[in-house]
C-alpha cells in the first residue's frame, strides 16, 4: 500500500466519527466533560437532554461488564460511579457499538467477544488493585472496535480478509495486515484519535497486540492483551479467528500476575459471565 492509498484510506476511517451522534452535541458535550469547573449535575443535565443518546449510554452502564449491583439509572450517576473521561467515551461510541450490536449477525460473536474481554479486564484490574477500573473496562470493551469499522466502511475488503482467515486458520490481524497493509489496531486509533479521547484510553486499544513493556500506559495494554486472550481461551464469543495469540510473558511480569491471580480472575468471570450481556 502506498502513502496515498494509506491517507486515502485513514481519511475513509475517520469519517466514521460522523457516526458519533449530533456532531455540534458532541462539541458542546465534550466541552464540558474538558472544563475542570464543570459539575456531574450540569453535565448529567445537558446529556440528558438528548433521550436517545442517554438511553444508549445508560444501556451500555447497564450491560454487566462494570458489575454493579443495581441499575445506573442516570448520566449524572453514571459519572460519579465511572468518572467523566468514560462516559464521555460512552457517548462517543455509542453509535458504533450500536452498529456492533446490529451487525451480529454478520460478525457473529464479537460482541459477546468485546463484553468478555471488559469483564475480564475489569476482574484483572480489580484484582491487582488498578487505578480507575472502569477506563480498563471501556478499553476491553472496545479492543476490536477497528474490526467494526473494517466491516462496516470497507465490506470488499472485509470479506477478503474472512476468506483468508477461513482457508488458512490464522489470526485475523495477520489476514488484516495482508488485504488493508494495516491492521484494525490502527484502525482504532485513528478513529479513537480523532475523537480526541484521552491518551490513557486509546493506547491500550490501539496497542494490545504490540505490548512494549516500555511504552506509555503499558500496563493498562498488558491488562487488554492479557484480557483478550482469556477471553478468547474461556470460549465467550468469537472475535473473528479460532487462533488464540501467543501471551506475551512480558505482560505477567510487567502486571505481576501470578498463576493464583489468573485462577481468581477466570473464576470470577466464569461466576459472572452469566450476567453479563445486552
Amino acid at each position: 500500500m502506498t502513502p496515498a492509498d494509506l491517507s486515502s484510506l485513514r481519511t475513509k476511517i475517520e469519517r466514521t466519527a460522523n457516526l458519533a451522534t449530533v456532531p455540534q452535541f458532541v462539541a458542546r458535550i465534550r466541552g464540558m466533560l474538558e472544563d475542570p469547573a464543570a459539575s456531574a449535575v450540569a453535565v448529567g443535565e445537558e446529556i440528558e437532554k438528548d433521550h436517545v443518546l442517554t438511553a444508549k449510554v445508560l444501556k451500555l452502564v447497564n450491560s454487566g461488564f462494570y458489575g454493579f449491583h443495581s441499575a445506573i439509572t442516570t448520566i449524572t450517576q453514571s459519572m460519579v460511579l465511572l468518572g467523566f473521561d468514560v462516559v464521555k467515551t460512552l457517548i462517543l461510541t455509542a453509535s458504533v457499538l450500536d452498529i456492533l450490536e446490529a451487525m451480529n449477525k454478520r460478525l457473529v460473536g464479537l460482541w459477546d467477544h468485546s463484553l468478555g474481554t471488559a469483564r475480564v479486564a475489569d476482574a484483572i484490574a480489580g484484582r491487582l488493585s488498578m487505578p480507575s477500573p472502569e477506563e480498563l473496562a471501556v478499553a476491553g470493551l472496545l479492543h476490536d472496535l477497528g474490526k467494526v469499522v473494517i466491516a462496516q466502511k470497507l465490506p470488499i475488503e472485509h470479506a477478503r480478509i474472512r476468506r483468508i482467515v477461513a482457508e488458512r486458520s490464522c489470526l485475523q490481524v495477520e489476514a488484516e495486515r495482508e488485504v488493508l497493509g494495516v491492521t484494525h489496531l490502527e484502525v482504532s486509533n485513528w478513529l479513537l484519535t480523532k475523537w480526541q479521547l484521552p491518551t490513557r484510553l486509546v493506547v491500550p486499544i490501539a496497542a494490545h497486540h504490540a505490548l512494549d513493556p516500555q511504552g506509555e500506559y503499558a500496563d493498562r495494554v498488558a491488562v487488554v492483551h492479557v484480557s483478550d486472550i482469556i477471553c478468547r481461551g474461556l470460549g465467550i464469543g468469537y472475535p473473528g479467528d479460532s487462533r488464540i495469540p501467543a501471551l506475551d510473558p512480558r505482560a505477567l511480569e510487567l502486571l505481576r500476575l501470578t498463576r493464583t491471580d489468573l485462577e481468581a480472575v477466570v473464576t470470577r468471570v466464569q461466576r459472572e459471565w452469566g450476567n453479563v450481556g445486552i
